[in-house]
């Protein structure tokens, strides 16, 4: 019985870990207030790889940066 749990979790486990795999790419843009430091965040999915950035609203100049982030798999 163990044997077969066990088998099973494994299996569900792979099936979990390929079904997520398959998600789209996206766009994460922070937008932050330089005057109150309200901070926005916009999520949209585009082609391509998964990107990161912070900018900042007028009447800032810094304009925006991008995140470096890693991804686990």
């Amino acid at each position: 019985m163990r044997v077969i749990a066990r088998s099973l979790a494994v299996l569900g486990a792979t099936i979990l870990a390929a079904w997520t795999s398959q998600a789209k790419a996206e766009t994460v843009v922070v937008y932050t207030n330089p005057m109150t430091l309200e901070r926005t965040v916009v999520v949209t999915d585009r082609a391509g790889p998964d990107r990161a950035f912070h900018c900042f609203l007028p009447p800032s100049d810094l304009g925006c940066q991008p995140i470096a982030f890693r991804r686990r798999r």
